[in-house]
Formats: C-alpha cells, structure tokens, sequence
C-alpha cells in the first residue's frame, strides 16, 4: 500500500517500452501529416494499416494497429468491406449476362441451326422480379409484372 507523497514505481519491459516510443512517434506522425495534407487522421491510420501488413507484418507495427480498439474495429471492417467487394466481382463473373446482346452473341455457336437461329432471335427475352427470366414470342402479350 502507498503512503502519501509516495510515488508506485512501474516496470515496464523493453517491449512495452518500444510499443509505447512508436505508438507516440506513429500518432505525432500522423497527426502532423493529418494538418498538412487536410486527409483526416482515421485515413491516414488506414492507410498506414495497410502499408505495414504488405510490407513489416508481425512486427511492431501490426500490434500498434492491434492493441488499439479503434485502429482494429477500422481494419476489421476494411477487411470484411473488401472480402465482400471480392465475392461479388467473383459472383459477377460467373454468371452469364442473360440479355438480348448476349443471347444473339450465343445463336452464332455451330451447335445451333438456322432454323433455331432465326426462331430465337425473334423472340423477345424478359426478366420478372424473382430472378425469373424468360422467352416469349413477339405474338404473346407481354407480363405486366417483367421487364
């Protein structure tokens, strides 16, 4: 227990020494660039994130963005942005666009004959909510629920 006007000595380790100088020299950076560039101060720390993970990951770095509640709610969220962003240009390029363009472009395959060709190519090609799509004939009455 401490008396008054006595002062509790803590040991700190060399590690927790190093994390303390960069996480003061890393803020002091930022905030300064934050001034002089006008970019606030959570992009720079982004970007900073990002830099050190592709080019110093497990180093001191990476457990300064770690350790920080803020710095990690931010890179988790960029991370979980950009997988999203992934899966749906992976999802996109999958599957076929399903237009008129398209579908002509697929007629002039050889496995198709004239005949099929000019049947298809006169008909007309809808898209009703449901991710339904369709073929009809020019004669048939068009769905007020499709496109």
């Amino acid at each position: 227990m401490l008396k008054s006007g006595q002062k509790k000595i803590v040991n700190l380790t060399k590690h927790q020494k190093q994390l303390i100088i960069v996480s003061i020299v890393s803020t002091g950076i930022i905030t300064l660039l934050s001034q002089c560039t006008k970019i606030s101060e959570n992009s720079l720390w982004d970007i900073f994130d990002e830099i050190q993970r592709k080019y110093f990951p497990q180093t001191i770095f990476n457990e300064l963005v770690i350790k920080d509640p803020q710095k990690l709610s931010r890179r988790v969220e960029r991370d979980v942005d950009r997988a999203i962003r992934d899966y749906e240009q992976w999802e996109t390029s999958l599957l076929p666009r399903m237009t008129n363009k398209t579908i002509l472009k697929g007629l002039e395959s050889s496995r198709f004959s004239g005949t099929q060709r000019l049947i298809v190519k006169d008909a007309i090609y809808y898209e009703c909510s449901g991710n339904i799509i369709g073929i009809r004939g020019v004669w048939v009455d068009k769905d007020p629920n499709c496109n």
